[in-house]
């Protein structure tokens, strides 16, 4: 069981906070949860931990940390909701070995109130504030000097004077947020812990959090899209054989996908060259030329179209795809034509 000691019940708590556990909470939802985390309960306690903490007066040993709204079906009390805080976390990479950047989403890392020698770190309150749930920048000093990850605090225990803090790492970045861009970022010239962020735990505002989210996500879409487009022109370079060949080795044909602020998915440039290869230059659907040549390599300049979307389940595949000018493209999603030989 956790370190806080306080029971499967406060565990189940936690795992709705974190998301971990989705409400409405049944005996299934707990057995997979306490299956996957190595809680040893039996199941006549999970199924009995449920009703009998909906109560105060079944035993003094539950506390009431649940309402019943259907049968079998339970969520947590309104006051264990509360709308999350976020944190700038300073993580000194080269007095501890050890940094967010280095790790796999899902890692974890305990951080106390007080340094290795004991004392107690600059901004203390900020450990006392801090609850589960809470959303956390990892900014990695010494060279570095950025944002390298976000995480959340999924944890938090309390004994004497001793307060510790487990984050676990739950966006992972290849391009990291300098401190330059973020001191000369407009949108955050009113951030103090910008500005000023000595110790190692602080409060941020919430506007600013998702403003150097939203930086965050536009790099790495922007290095994505560069990559994607790189790896498109050398599959280009390559015969169609080639492609086809690796085209039909693949095992998925639904694309991975990953989380920003939005859902994107990672296209397969295979897919992207061989359908701009098909169409020579040629819309495929008003079957007009493209409409200008790319000033980076001279080709024409076609957007690959999906006809059956990726968000809808549509396959990432040459059949499935068309190559399109840019001003078919944006009627195919945002406006009405007829349907073609195409399309059937």
């Amino acid at each position: 069981m956790a370190m806080h000691g306080d029971g499967l019940g406060y565990e189940i708590v936690k795992a709705v906070i974190n998301g971990e556990i989705i409400e409405p909470i049944t005996f299934q939802k707990v057995k997979g949860f306490c299956n996957r985390n190595g809680i040893l309960a039996s199941e006549n306690h999970m199924k009995v931990i449920l009703s009998n903490a909906t109560e105060n007066t079944h035993s003094p040993t539950y506390k009431r940390y649940f309402e019943r709204v259907g049968k079998g079906e339970y969520r947590i009390l309104p006051e264990y909701r509360r709308q999350p805080k976020y944190y700038w976390l300073n993580i000194d990479s080269g007095g501890y070995n050890w940094t967010f950047s280095n790790v796999k989403v899902g890692s974890s890392q305990i951080y106390s109130n007080l340094n290795p020698n004991g004392s107690k770190r600059k901004n203390e309150i900020c450990f006392k504030s801090i609850q589960i749930g809470d959303y956390v920048i990892a900014y990695e000093t010494g060279k570095t000097k950025a944002i390298t990850a976000t995480c959340r605090v999924v944890d938090k225990y309390e004994n004497d004077n001793v307060i510790k803090v487990n984050f676990q790492k739950n966006r992972d970045f290849e391009s990291f947020l300098s401190l330059n861009t973020l001191i000369t970022t407009k949108a955050l010239s009113d951030c103090k812990v910008i500005q000023n962020h000595m110790g190692t735990l602080l409060e941020i505002e919430a506007n600013h959090f998702k403003i150097i989210l939203q930086l965050l996500d536009e790099m790495n879409n922007q290095d994505y899209n560069e990559k994607l487009n790189q790896a498109v022109q050398k599959s280009i370079a390559d015969s169609s054989e080639e492609r086809k060949r690796r085209l039909e080795s693949r095992t998925e044909l639904i694309p991975e996908m990953y989380e920003t602020t939005t859902r994107v998915f990672k296209r397969n440039p295979d897919v992207i060259a061989e359908v701009l290869v098909r169409a020579n230059g040629v819309c495929e659907r008003c079957k007009c030329p493209a409409p200008f040549m790319r000033v980076s390599d001279g080709t024409p300049y076609l957007e690959v179209h999906h006809k059956i979307r990726l968000a809808d389940g549509g396959e990432d595949t040459v059949d499935n795809a068309i190559a399109v000018c840019p001003n078919c493209h944006r009627e195919l999603h945002f406006g009405f034509l007829p349907e073609t030989e195409e399309d059937k």
